[in-house]
């Protein structure tokens, strides 16, 4: 009865979104993205929205936003926007190649298509590929790991990964490409972006590993600032017998509640460096759907993927410069709206 039920409300949604549609004369843009899953996501939906619903005021266009939690329910919900006409389509994939087929609808249907944050491997046909630099911050993050560790000859780490999209790949294979051989992994965690997740996996290994591997650590990547909180958590509730030896802890994003780690830090003696991907980076894609629409040339250099790619600059906060991002206009837009 409850599958019945769901399956109705999905149904009768979509009618809803089509009845719209028909009623009137104005383009249309389409958006679907993942649903609001965590924090991020939630965020990311808010901005999105926000930005969709200026621009269509501004340009005289109506718009779709659509969300899904799993692979099977986006890919139904590109169906029910190329059923819609639109004049472009703004998709962020929940996965990247399990959207593949989706995105071939959408190019086969000759819909200008932009792909958001993370990406389908070897796809071709899109208008226009948009994300933040994950390379670049990666490379970033090598680099500042470089200089943090200069005088150490060999530096054991864990690695805490998002999941296993293009996005921590890229973060990853551009840290690997600047901090050097002398940077050895020791175990990598997949987190699915989730605190506790991230907290759970990190209290299971100080609790089931050797003691002189643990004492052998001295820092933690992660990509992403909810498992840095997980991760911060799980290293203050370690009472075991072996020595903590960690001196940093990365993450990405830039988010207010991370910063009071700088002012107040939970862990005595272990720093924090993260990199900004901001939820209202969404906003960029869905300007860059508003472009296409107006018959704009995407102005971007060809990416991997056969399409112009945009990266959306970063920055990185340190505790030398964390208050001077909190006064930043990049910090005043990320939470310029409501996120409660």
């Amino acid at each position: 009865m409850k599958k019945l039920l769901m399956v109705c409300a999905v149904l009768l949604a979509a009618t809803c979104v089509a009845f719209a549609a028909g009623s009137s004369q104005k383009p249309l843009m389409g958006i679907v993205t993942p649903a609001a899953d965590h924090g991020f996501t939630g965020e990311s939906i808010q901005h999105g929205e926000a930005e969709a619903k200026a621009l269509a005021a501004q340009y005289g266009f109506d718009y779709r936003y659509l969300t899904a939690n799993e692979d099977q329910e986006q890919n139904n919900a590109v169906d029910t926007l190329i059923s819609l006409k639109p004049k472009v389509i703004v998709m962020w994939p929940l996965q990247g190649d399990a959207q593949r087929g989706a995105a071939q609808k959408i190019v086969d249907a000759k819909i200008p298509l932009i792909i958001y944050d993370r990406f389908i491997t070897n796809f071709k046909g899109q208008a226009a590929d948009i994300s933040g630099d994950n390379g670049g911050i990666g490379a970033a993050m090598g680099k500042y790991f470089a200089n943090y560790f200069a005088s150490s000859d060999t530096v054991n780490y864990l690695q805490f990964l998002g999941d296993s999209s293009t996005v921590p790949k890229e973060r990853s294979d551009g840290f690997n490409s600047t901090a050097g051989s002398k940077f050895k992994i020791i175990q990598s965690f997949v987190t699915n972006w989730s605190q506790q997740t991230a907290q759970e996996q990190l209290e299971t290994y100080l609790s089931t590993a050797r003691r002189d591997e643990i004492e052998s650590l001295s820092a933690i990547y992660t990509d992403d600032d909810e498992e840095v909180m997980g991760v911060f958590a799980a290293l203050q509730n370690y009472k075991g017998p072996a020595t903590l030896n960690i001196k940093l802890v990365s993450g990405v994003g830039g988010r207010r509640e991370n910063m009071e780690l700088f002012s107040n830090p939970p862990v005595p003696g272990v720093d924090f460096v993260t990199y900004t991907f901001s939820p209202s980076f969404i906003r960029e894609a869905i300007k860059l759907g508003a472009d296409v629409m107006q018959g704009k040339t995407v102005n971007a250099p060809m990416g991997p993927r056969g399409a112009p790619y945009v990266k959306i600059a970063f920055s990185q906060v340190d505790k030398t410069s964390y208050q001077a991002y909190m006064q930043s206009d990049a910090f005043k837009v990320r939470y310029s709206i409501s996120t409660n």
